[in-house]
């Protein structure tokens, strides 16, 4: 019988260093962000000033990149020391500073030069520390030898040039200067910001050169907190709204400490949901203790960092959905306030144009009339606008003075009230007041008539005041005249005769303004509500939701409802034809406004 076999432990180990490398330095597909990768360790280093430049040189594309840093660290011997980068991969010496001296350094993996072939195929990095001679490190893609020479010359400023090139025929036509500067203002936003590091792209061969500002998001910024709490760290929000239309698909990014990990968080399972897939939102979320993966740089490792992330979202998203419906309702009752503006023209347009006895039950708002005021001994007449007309006599209740004034010659008269509305058989008080043209009352001297202009009614005049009734339903016109030795004065108003609604007092009655209520499943598009004198229109309607696919559509469909408010209001006991009629007829004059 065999024995089992006995327990063998051990230390995993590469089997082929060089294939290793070869897996290592092919995770890295993105030319862009092999151009990050080397601009960061910039900025590791201390640069305050990078400059980038796309050359051409015996007919080859090159990219030169130039820093003003601490240069490469140097050696027992005071030269760079390149032969510990060269033969330390995957332990980068910044693995070894302390806390305070790793404060604003991303650089951690000893693998970030490797990305250079993604670019070209070759590396030369120079670099002279301190004032040593210069010297240069060489790496060819695909190749495991390195070396490195003494190099003539110097540096434009202490610290450090790498060049890469000849560039790949896959990766010339990417990399542009124009490319570059906009990806790294997206990658490199907040870093940029906290090290004030000045980064110039320059690209001789395309006649540009650029400096890499800041990414700018546009929209308007999402009012939620800025920072959230973790047992690890703040979590760093920062989030603008953008109109519904844009174009661009850019989300919401996913960065470590002011460098950008992924373009959209969306990319991480537990972010793929509302709201951080909606279209309207760009911005980013900034965890500094998130682990990178190593390979690509370009993702994150799911330890107890981003844990903690995945922890905190929930929070995160209340408040991103409270602020956005928060921001849609205040949209919504701008947009109301606008389109109602745009209805209430249309329809006192269309209503004008109509017969005023048809259309009993909104009053219309109009100027004042012209009055006249007729002076016999001269032969001619003089028009004076009424009280309330701009530029005219004013109310002398709201200006009072400080002494008593002399009323002068009589002016104009206006009739109160303006919209008067009662039902058949009740009588209607107007009153006449006569003011100068200063708009001081005139009392004496004054010889008062009244008259029906229109309609059937009866009337009862005693001075200045007059009780107007009619035992039909419909509109009347009454003029009042006030006379004083050879001036006269008149003034109309339209009685209206109609059936009162519930809550309607005896007041004129303006066009109503609507409010959106929203009833699920209910067949009714929208109702009048007389007590509020408001047209109640139904939001969840399969109409309503499909007119808001453009603003002119669902203009004209709230403007269609109104109409159809308007006439049943005014038409309650008319027979289906005669409403159509009506509807018809509103809709014409209304049309060409909405």
């Amino acid at each position: 019988m065999p024995l089992a076999p006995s327990t063998t432990t051990g230390r995993l180990q590469i089997g082929d260093q060089w294939n290793a490398i070869t897996i290592i330095a092919h995770s890295q597909t993105h030319p862009l962000k092999a151009i990050c990768e080397l601009t960061e360790n910039a900025i590791d280093a201390g640069a305050r000033h990078i400059r980038i430049v796309r050359r051409r040189s015996k007919g080859h594309l090159y990219l030169e990149l130039e820093d003003d840093g601490r240069g490469v660290a140097a050696d027992d011997t005071g030269l760079p020391d390149f032969e510990r980068i060269a033969t330390h991969l995957c332990d980068s010496m910044k693995r070894h500073l302390t806390a305070t001296q790793r404060r604003g350094v991303h650089g951690e993996f000893g693998i970030g030069l490797l990305s250079f072939w993604s670019l070209g195929e070759e590396l030369r990095m120079i670099s002279g520390g301190n004032g040593a001679p210069l010297r240069e490190l060489c790496l060819v893609r695909g190749q495991q030898e390195y070396e490195i020479r003494p190099v003539k010359g110097r540096l434009a400023a202490v610290g450090t040039r790498v060049v890469v090139g000849p560039l790949l025929d896959a990766t010339k036509n990417l990399v542009t200067g124009e490319k570059i500067a906009r990806y790294l203002s997206a990658e490199l936003r907040d870093r940029i910001r906290a090290t004030g590091v000045a980064i110039d792209v320059a690209d001789p061969v395309a006649r540009r050169q650029m400096r890499v500002t800041p990414r700018e998001f546009e929209g308007e910024r999402l009012e939620i907190p800025r920072r959230y709490d973790t047992p690890l760290g703040d979590v760093s929000v920062e989030l603008y709204v953008r109109a519904d239309d844009a174009i661009d698909p850019a989300g919401i990014a996913l960065c470590k400490d002011g460098t950008r990990v992924l373009a959209t968080v969306t990319e991480l399972l537990p972010f793929q949901h509302a709201p951080w897939n909606d279209r309207r939102l760009v911005g980013l979320i900034d965890f500094e203790p998130l682990t990178l993966a190593p390979g690509t740089r370009s993702g994150v490792v799911p330890d107890a960092a981003f844990e903690a992330l995945v922890a905190v979202a929930p929070a995160i998203e209340r408040d991103i959905l409270e602020a956005l419906a928060s921001r849609e309702q205040a949209e919504a009752e701008r947009a109301s306030r606008q389109l109602l503006k745009q209805v209430h023209k249309a329809f006192a347009s269309a209503l004008a144009d109509l017969p005023a006895e048809d259309y009993l039950f909104f009053d219309i708002p109009k100027q004042s009339p012209v009055l006249q005021s007729n002076t016999a001994g001269a032969g001619e007449s003089l028009a004076v606008r009424g009280a309330d007309a701009a530029g005219g006599p004013t109310d002398p209740r709201a200006t009072p003075t400080l002494f008593a004034v002399e009323p002068g010659p009589l002016a104009t008269i206006r009739i109160t009230p303006r919209h008067p509305r009662r039902p058949p058989g009740r009588g209607c008080r107007l009153v006449a007041t006569a003011v100068d043209a200063r708009g001081v009352e005139v009392v004496a001297g004054l010889a008062w008539s009244w008259k029906l202009v229109a309609g059937a009614a009866t009337l009862e005049p005693d001075g200045e005041a007059c009780v107007v009734t009619s035992a039909t339903m419909g509109m009347v016109v009454v003029e009042a005249m006030a006379r004083q030795f050879l001036i006269e004065a008149t003034d109309r108003v339209d009685v209206k005769f109609v059936e009162p609604t519930q809550g309607e007092g005896d007041g004129g009655r303006g066009l109503p303004s609507y409010r959106l209520e929203a009833e699920h499943g209910q067949p009714w598009r929208s109702r009048y509500d007389s007590a509020a004198n408001e047209i109640v229109i139904n939001s969840a309607h399969r109409d309503f939701l499909a007119s808001r696919s453009s603003p002119a559509r669902h203009r004209r469909y709230i403007g269609k409802l109104y109409g159809k408010e308007v006439v049943l209001t005014n038409f309650p006991h008319e027979s289906p034809a005669e409403v159509m009629e009506r509807l018809i007829e509103v809709t014409l004059r209304t049309e060409d406004a909405l």
